[in-house]
């Protein structure tokens, strides 16, 4: 039985992937640093150029999709008048998407170390029996449940951050990929896991999951990822409610008012995370469960 107490979340991890255990093959958020493919020499011009291709490519695969932008259509994005600019800076379309996930993660994973030595710490104080200002009970943290609300959170709010910034379409970039296996995914170029310390949380979130089937606890995390990180994205998209449209004579009345743009940013996130965290924890009906236990293994 996994731990279900302020242990189970995990130790500090090593930055870099030669510590990080091998990948369960249905998750498909976390990957790894990557070579993002031949270097020019690092004169300022060189990595300014570099610099613009990579936000162009983030932005545009964000909007359109891998399958509708060309090599090309990035370079005239970014201003660059070589169409051969992404072979000369990346060698070619991977490593430019590998490149991207090198660039993005390095500061993500420091804010969920950050993020994961708070919760350690709040764990501490609860066993210890000291109160927090807003933490868990110490029944709360016995039941497990907490925990992977917790982890959850360490392992998705820096992308709810990310995903505000003005700067920044790796929310969107990533969304995009989500559905894509492990082996084609720019998160786990290489093979391994891009962030140590989101694949450590991802893994220890599927241990706590002990009443679910072994089978189902990736690919739950593996839709709820998904999930988080396509709601995410679409935030600033949501339509306000317009008084033109509600003087429209034709069509019913909207049976569900409301569209989630009148709720601020923080509710719609912590509400996202609290819905998945429920969803992780579920326990899988009686087809599921038996179903998972009778299949037979894929060839």
């Amino acid at each position: 039985m996994p731990p279900t107490s302020p242990s189970a979340l995990p130790p500090a991890t090593p930055a870099g992937p030669t510590a990080v255990p091998s990948p369960p093959t249905s998750l498909p958020l976390s990957p790894p640093s990557v070579e993002a493919g031949p270097r020019t020499a690092a004169a300022p011009r060189a990595e300014d150029a570099r610099l613009r291709l990579l936000l162009a490519a983030e932005r545009l695969y964000a909007e359109q999709g891998l399958e509708a932008v060309s090599l090309r259509h990035i370079c005239r994005a970014a201003g660059n008048g070589n169409n051969n600019a992404v072979q000369y800076h990346f060698g070619g379309e991977r490593g430019l998407l590998a490149a991207i996930v090198a660039y993005r993660v390095p500061p993500l994973d420091r804010r969920r170390a950050e993020l994961l030595a708070a919760a350690r710490s709040r764990g501490r104080n609860q066993a210890a029996g000291e109160p927090t200002a807003d933490g868990p009970t110490a029944g709360e943290l016995a039941a497990g449940e907490l925990i992977v609300r917790e982890l959850f959170d360490v392992l998705m709010r820096p992308l709810a951050e990310e995903a505000r910034r003005p700067d920044s379409w790796y929310v969107g970039f990533l969304s995009r990929f989500s559905a894509h296996p492990p082996r084609v995914h720019p998160w786990w170029a290489g093979g391994r896991p891009a962030g140590a310390v989101g694949h450590e949380v991802s893994l220890t979130i599927l241990g706590l999951l002990s009443g679910v089937p072994e089978p189902l606890r990736p690919l739950r995390l593996s839709h709820l990822v998904r999930l988080c990180l396509t709601a995410l994205a679409e935030y600033g998209q949501l339509p306000a409610e317009s008084t033109e449209a509600a003087e429209i004579p034709e069509g019913p009345e909207n049976p569900y008012p409301g569209t989630g743009a009148d709720v601020s940013y923080e509710i719609y996130v912590a509400d996202l995370f609290d819905m998945a965290a429920a969803a992780l924890i579920a326990p899988a009906s009686t087809t599921a469960a038996t179903t998972t236990r009778t299949a037979p293994d894929r060839p």
